[in-house]
């Protein structure tokens, strides 16, 4: 499932929301944050082995980066457009 920015942003705050101090450290709890979801979005079919992923995944790309936002990924590597022009001359000889 695509998660909407608003849903990760939910995720996020849930996360620290539901966090609990213990031992002079601050513990986060997957569970709490699934449930949360779940009855703020109840009407959305989703398996809760993925949404747990999902949350475990989101707050690491947000512990890493400090955003919600999916990192740029490197995709197709970018052509010069002097090599496109290089190219067209020698497919034209």
């Amino acid at each position: 499932m695509v998660y909407s920015v608003e849903q990760d942003i939910f995720m996020a705050m849930s996360w620290y929301h539901n966090g609990i101090f213990v031992s002079g450290e601050w513990a986060y709890l997957v569970i709490a944050c699934k449930q949360q979801y779940l009855a703020k979005y109840p009407d959305l079919q989703i398996q809760e082995n993925s949404l747990q992923a999902h949350i475990r995944d989101l707050m690491n790309r947000f512990a890493r980066i400090g955003s919600v936002n999916k990192e740029k990924s490197p995709g197709r590597p970018s052509v010069f457009h002097e090599v496109v022009d290089d190219l067209r001359r020698l497919e034209e000889n």
